[in-house]
């Protein structure tokens, strides 16, 4: 039986095997897909079915075309044919911040090293950052269609399309995931409800989001003590939320135009100057420059250099709960124990903790203030409502309106 070129096939196979098909796809604009950076990133965990269709190609022709060419570069019989490799590989896929990529990394690689007398089979494993847009594996996912072209094990982070309502209802609805989990969570995360009750995703840590208060900018505004607080018209044109020139962090926008929909969206961009990484909130934060209150992660809040000239707020209603979340296949779930017995267990908890993402597991020495807790979206609001829309209904109107305001006041 002859070897071909197949839809379901994963890019890093396929180059793997058929090296020559690389200027195939450059041919035809589809070079990014092939470069050894998102060969090494994506490549493993991305069907060619899956990337074409997410490229507007018709899966079927192109096939036929890379199969075509192969046997013309190689016109041998069957038997000289490369073989399929690593059969049986456990492929596992983390997209995280930044914050917290190195230490997660660190962590999984001595377990894995640790472990590799033990181990039957391979594990393919890519630690990317979530930000990392130009090799992204979350561009991709609105276009599997199947349980077999997603990875075994996923760790993201934030509200991303594993929750939207198209990932949900191929994927989770019809149980194809399972909370690995073997330990009740600690208080925190029970009095915020963060545990998914119907067990398919596992929230195994958070990134939570504070206000910073810079002291002299605000003056003698009453500081807020509530995320409601940050609609208040008192805070006009001085706010900065996690983001960039052009995009606004959704586990900050989410919860508020839960709690406050429409009106609450307008009366927040009212009040904010700018979308801005927050490694560059820590340098201006404290100085009085820029704006009065920042919305960051809490491991960056702690980073502030001028920490005196500062207040970090853990609101009453507590801080935004941004999931660190783990999705593993459920009809593998036991052979991949021992892997999901690292990501959720105590050490792994350690290394969360100790990078300021509190986590689930009841042993995590969890570094919070006094009282501070957690705010978390909820399972109902997820389930009821889909994110992706909810997220495209936010950005129509919080977009434009900071924008204009900003052309206006420029």
């Amino acid at each position: 039986m002859s070897l071909s070129i197949h839809p379901d096939m994963r890019i890093d196979r396929l180059l793997e095997q058929f090296p020559n098909t690389r200027t195939v796809f450059e041919a035809h604009g589809l070079g990014r897909l092939v470069t050894e950076v998102s060969l090494g990133a994506v490549g493993p965990f991305l069907t060619l079915q899956t990337a074409l269709v997410s490229h507007g190609v018709a899966a079927d022709p192109f096939v036929q075309l890379l199969n075509d060419f192969c046997r013309k570069e190689s016109p041998l019989d069957d038997r000289s044919w490369p073989r399929a490799r690593h059969q049986g590989t456990i492929n596992l896929l983390t997209l995280l911040p930044s914050s917290l990529k190195v230490s997660f990394a660190r962590a999984l690689a001595g377990y894995i090293k640790k472990s590799n007398g033990r181990r039957r089979q391979p594990v393919n494993i890519a630690v990317e950052s979530n930000l990392n847009h130009e090799i992204s594996y979350t561009p991709y996912v609105n276009h599997i269609d199947h349980i077999d072209a997603l990875p075994d094990i996923i760790v993201s982070a934030d509200f991303n399309p594993f929750f939207h309502h198209r990932f949900y209802r191929r994927f989770i609805q019809p149980g194809h995931f399972v909370d690995p989990m073997e330990k009740n969570p600690n208080a925190l995360y029970t009095g915020a409800g963060i545990s998914d009750p119907r067990r398919h995703y596992s929230i195994i840590g958070v990134n939570p989001l504070v206000i910073v208060a810079d002291l002299k900018a605000a003056g003698s505004r009453p500081l807020p003590g509530c995320w409601s607080d940050l609609l208040d018209p008192q805070w006009q044109n001085s706010i900065i939320l996690k983001g960039n020139p052009h995009f606004f962090c959704h586990a900050v926008l989410l919860p508020i135009f839960k709690d406050h929909g429409i009106a609450g969206m307008r009366a927040l961009a009212a009040n904010v100057v700018e979308g801005r990484h927050p490694a560059q909130m820590v340098k201006t934060a404290g100085t009085g420059q820029s704006a009065a209150l920042y919305v960051m992660p809490d491991c960056f809040a702690r980073k502030i250099p001028a920490r005196r000239a500062v207040r970090i707020i853990w609101p009453a209603d507590g801080a935004l709960a941004s999931p660190i979340t783990l999705l593993v296949k459920k009809e593998k779930a036991v052979r991949l124990k021992p892997i999901t017995r690292c990501l959720t267990g105590k050490p792994m908890a350690k290394v969360l903790a100790g990078s300021y993402f509190p986590a689930a597991h009841p042993g995590a020495p969890n570094r919070l203030p006094v009282g501070a807790g957690l705010k978390w979206l909820g399972w109902d609001y997820i389930r009821a409502n889909d994110l992706e829309a909810a997220n495209n209904e936010i950005d129509r109107i919080f977009l434009p309106a900071v924008y204009q305001r900003r052309s206006r006041c420029a």
